[in-house]
């Protein structure tokens, strides 16, 4: 039901009503209400709501599970609510009121002439979007040395898009504001483009002043559609005067309302308090403000290095406070930069200390302290103590309701101590911590406050600094054991898997019981991540027996059940586990086991005990289990009347056919057990085709439940059965069987058996399989001639693999180049999805090696249409670093962006890692910096040591020793011996230059002792200078 001009009060009185109960239930952010909400709404579906932005009654079960939100937020927060803002009852009724009351429509508009208000077009209409070049929308030319691409401000975007996104009437009203050059004219207009379609109608007036006049061309207005953009760049403050709430409220209706405002003029206008500017702070407030920083973060400089010539992005404060704060506080930190950099450094300080795991006062010296590189990062000089304490001050001034963004925290030893104003550090809980802060954190503070800092620090995704403060946490004794568990945490993200279990086995030696099993448990992961399956069952099985029977000890179990059948683990062992968490009454995996002890049931033809199982699980609130049985439970139901049906419907069969046909029916239906009967006894006839098919049938089911020395008889008795085409299927799977068993000898003869009937497909499969058991046993001739044998089907697959397998036996045996490309052709002519990319990336590669450059390029550039993620990504990065030989740094780098955004778990990391070198070699010193870092922190065995030791060397490069300590520590700890050597060489010189030459003697000892060339020389041969150097 759209909402009319008329009914736009009530709508808004029910908004704000529901602010109200947010407020006063204590004010919870979007994340804590979609967390207690059961449908998880969107935030673009709670902030209409919340911000009136809506033009029709909301859902009543989005009102109701949005007030019950409310109300647990309140109860665990210790709030009593108001019975008129707390109760449902009270709130259906307000929503039926609404309902009522939103019966209204949007009146209707005639033409009529808009005069010379508005730029117009040469047929006197105004231009819609498409026709608009940036310089008619008022964006800036690009920067010197930059190109004209756009460089995504991805928290902008994603804000100032989803405000202008949202539905009308009424329509929305937002204003980019920021410092002069920030670039919100552009980020704004590219908001505008990603949402409005090309033939939107853009109204631009002359000059503010017209904006006021439109409202007596209503009629004129309303023959554009709904909804026109109105655009209001650079506004000022006669601007903002024009913009009455009158104004406001009627454009609303039919227009959305955008533009931008510089922080500064925005700043002096709410700064005043008399009533000059009345109209203008109104505007502001109702205004939908959305906050563009001038600097740039870690990700967006590493973009805009691609954007500028030569690499030379700008470099400035990275840091973006995201948090439900009061826009006073807000605009007064945000617009401040230019007048008082030194009060905003501090008070950022203190904010990121707080975010950052910190949360006690800080000290006049420890702020002095950390004041440099925030003024660094702000493009601000070096201040004096005097400049100091008036930034301070100006910290301390009162904005609003005499709360200043710094308040005194309690005093230490006399020492008076400062902390952020809760409403800015309290919820800020998004956005990165500034890399320079974490070393300085972590010297600041004590081993009790490290744990809060690794806390913090794995939340933000600095896993090296998580780690770190772990291991100064560990000092703090009462802490040991929740720092040891949260170390091996952080190490296994880092990939130091040794050190990781390490920390965990420690804390299962030391640790209570529920310590120890919640080691076993992460142990267990690791191990099975590892592929240690042995390990990870001794551990989980650890873990279930020392673990408290609601939480550790069924996430043991259910873990362990998945594993084993995933390994094809006994099934009576998998369902008695299942069947423990199942009656665990842990809310999240009992109904899942139930759930798979449906599966598991359904599989061996138990479609009862599936149905009960099912029956079990639906006694749960479990929304993905719900969504399953809705799949599944209606079909299981459809079975059983079937079988009724096929077992009780008609006659019972009478010859070995239609004994047969009734086996068949069943095995469909899933009753296994009456299908194998069936089968079984349609197999004692003389008929040798219905014999091979019903043995068949059999051997199939005996093989799915396990019984493979059953199942090897019958396959071995439908060959004899002397059918060729059903002989060669059941010696094709027999000699798979077998060579499963360890058989083979027996899988040999059972596929030559199955070559030697000749039948389509099988023969060639089974010939593709001998060739593969061969080339396992070093036979090469033999094994060649297999795959000769193999590849003269017409079946892409099997052609494809087989030639593939030629195309690198004749390579390993010194074939010429002709000979070995002519395989590789051969598999990518057939144009078989899996093996085609493979052979395309394989003769690309040793083209590429050869010199050549135009057929590498097409043949990968066919690899990256495959179906395979995998394939894909290597076949984008790999195209990447062809260019990159070429010089196209370019192209070079589009590709491996390309390759990144594929997220493949290793092509993607080593895209990333060549990114990082690309961009290290063309001087684009911080998009190095942070590719590199991103390679480091996904934890790749092979890729992010090298990211790590190229990062360590490139901090070392410019004296950021406490940054490269950090990284090759990490590196040590992996234990990875292609780094490991040359981390720890120049680890110590690191150490040595900072005059810990005691902790240096250690590692180059560790170094020397490990004797890896040319490493370990330079480490005895720096250990030797420092015993000369000695007395």
């Amino acid at each position: 039901m759209a909402t009319g001009q008329g009914t736009l009060e009530p709508l808004l009185r029910f908004c704000g009503s529901l602010r109200e109960l947010k407020f006063v239930s204590g004010a919870p952010s979007l994340g804590d209400l979609k967390r207690r909400m059961p449908s998880r709404p969107a935030a673009s579906t709670l902030s209409p709501l919340l911000a009136g932005k809506i033009r029709r009654a909301p859902r009543w079960e989005l009102v109701r599970e949005l007030v019950t939100a409310c109300q647990e937020h309140a109860k665990a927060v210790g709030i009593d609510l108001p019975e008129d803002l707390g109760s449902v009852t009270a709130w259906r009724r307000r929503h039926e009121e609404l309902v009522r009351a939103l019966d209204g429509s949007a009146p209707r508009r005639s033409p009529g002439e808009l005069g010379g208000l508005l730029r117009l077009t040469a047929s006197g209409e105004p231009p819609v979007l498409g026709e608009l070049s940036d310089a008619d929308l008022g964006v800036a030319p690009p920067l010197p040395g930059a190109d004209t691409g756009y460089i995504a401000r991805r928290d902008f975007d994603e804000e100032m898009r989803s405000m202008l996104s949202l539905e009308g009437p009424p329509y929305p009203y937002v204003l980019a504001y920021g410092e002069d050059r920030a670039g919100k004219s552009r980020s704004a207009v590219e908001a505008l483009r990603a949402e409005f379609a090309a033939d939107t109608p853009v109204l631009i007036p002359h000059t503010a002043a017209e904006v006021l006049r439109l409202r007596s061309h209503a009629q004129a207005l309303g023959g554009l559609g709904t909804p026109a953009v109105l655009w209001l760049d650079d506004l000022t403050e006669a601007g903002l005067e024009e913009l009455t709430p009158e104004l406001l409220e009627w454009l609303s209706g039919w227009a959305v309302t955008a533009g931008t405002v510089s922080a500064r003029r925005c700043g002096a206008i709410l700064e005043q308090t008399g009533p000059e500017a009345a109209v203008a702070r109104a505007a502001l407030s109702t205004a939908c403000l959305v906050h563009l920083p001038l600097e740039l973060d870690d990700a967006e400089r590493a973009e805009a290095a691609w954007h500028f010539a030569g690499g030379a992005a700008p470099r400035s404060f990275a840091e973006v406070v995201e948090a439900a704060q009061p826009r006073e506080m807000l605009l007064r930190l945000n617009t401040a930069r230019s007048a008082n950099p030194v009060g905003v450094a501090v008070v950022r300080a203190a904010v990121d200390c707080h975010r950052a795991g910190l949360v006690r006062g800080l000290t006049r010296g420890e702020l002095l302290r950390l004041l440099p590189p925030y003024l660094t990062a702000l493009g601000a000089p070096m201040t004096t103590e005097d400049g100091f304490e008036r930034g301070l001050a100006w910290a301390r001034d009162p904005v609003v309701g005499g709360r200043g963004l710094l308040r005194p925290a309690p005093a230490e030893a006399g020492e008076e101590r400062w902390q952020a104003a809760p409403e800015l550090a309290g919820e800020a809980d998004s956005g990165p911590v500034p890399g320079f802060l974490w070393p300085e954190l972590l010297d600041l503070a004590t081993p009790e406050e490290a744990l809060g800092i690794g806390y913090q620090a794995g939340k933000r995704d600095a896993p090296v600094y998580a780690a770190a403060a772990f291991t100064k946490a560990m000092e703090d004794e009462e802490n040991r054991s929740v720092a040891l568990l949260w170390l091996g945490r952080a190490k296994s993200l880092l990939g130091a898997n040794t050190g990781a279990k390490e920390a965990f086995r420690e804390l299962m030696r030391t640790g209570d019981a529920g310590d120890r099993a919640e080691a076993a448990l992460q142990l267990g992961a690791l191990l099975r991540q590892e592929g240690d399956i042995p390990g990870a069952e001794e551990a989980w099985r650890r873990a279930a027996a020392d673990g408290d029977d609601k939480r550790l000890a069924p996430m043991a179990r259910f873990q362990l059940a998945v594993m084993l059948a995933h390994e094809d683990g006994d099934r009576g062992d998998i369902e008695a586990l299942l069947r423990q968490v199942a009656t665990s009454g842990h809310t999240d995996l009992a109904p899942r086991s139930w759930a798979v002890l449906a599966g598991l049931c359904e599989d061996r033809g138990d479609l009862p005990g599936a149905l009960e199982a099912w029956e079990r699980a639906a006694e749960w609130d479990h929304a993905e289990v719900a969504a399953l049985m809705e799949e599944s439970v209606p079909d299981l139901n459809q079975r059983m009347v079937e079988l009724a049906e096929v077992l009780h419907g008609g006659p019972a069969p009478r010859t070995a056919g239609e004994l047969l046909e009734q086996a068949e029916r069943l095995k469909d239906l899933g009753d296994l057990a009456g299908a194998l009967a069936a089968f079984e006894s349609a197999a004692d006839c003389e008929d040798p085709d219905v014999r091979a098919r019903a043995l068949l049938g059999a051997a199939w089911i005996l093989r799915g439940q396990g019984r493979r020395a059953q199942a090897v008889e019958a396959f071995e008795a439908v060959a004899e059965c002397g059918v060729p085409q059903h002989a060669a299927k059941a010696l094709l799977e027999l000699g798979v069987l077998l060579d499963e068993e360890g058989d083979g000898p027996g899988s040999h003869r059972a596929w030559s058996r199955a070559v030697a009937t000749g039948v389509t497909d099988e023969a060639e499969i089974s010939a593709l399989n001998l060739g593969l058991q061969e080339l396992g046993r070093g036979r090469v001739e033999a094994a060649e001639t297999a795959f000769r044998r193999a590849v003269r089907t017409q079946n892409p697959r099997i052609r494809a693999k087989s030639a593939l397998n030629l195309a690198l036996l004749h390579d390993a045996g010194g074939a010429g180049d002709e000979a070995v490309d002519d395989w590789y052709r051969t598999a990518i002519e057939t144009g078989d999805p899996e093996f085609m990319p493979q052979a395309a990336i394989a003769l690309a590669g040793r083209m590429v090696g050869r010199g050549l450059r135009a057929e590498p390029k097409r043949l990968l550039g066919m690899a990256m249409g495959a179906d395979d993620p995998g394939e894909k990504a290597r076949a984008t990065m790999f195209l990447g670093a062809v260019h990159d030989l070429d010089d196209d740094v370019d192209r070079a780098a589009a590709l491996y962006r390309q390759a990144i955004e594929l997220r493949h778990p290793d092509h993607s990391v080593e895209a990333q890692r060549y990114l990082g070198r690309l961009c290290w070699r063309t001087h684009r010193d911080d998009a190095a910096r942070w590719h590199l870092r991103m390679v480091l922190d996904a934890g790749h065995a092979e890729h992010s040591p090298e990211a790590g030791l190229l990062l360590a060397q490139i901090h070392q490069g410019y004296g950021e020793l406490d940054e490269a300590e950090l990284v090759l520590t990490q590196l040590l700890e992996t234990g990875h011996e292609e780094v490991a050597a040359e981390a720890g060489e120049l680890l110590g010189d690191v150490l040595a230059g900072r005059g810990r030459t005691g902790e240096a003697r250690r590692v180059w000892a560790r170094v020397a002792e490990q004797g890896r060339e040319p490493h370990a020389g330079v480490a005895r041969a720096r250990l030797a200078a420092l015993a000369d150097r000695e007395p």
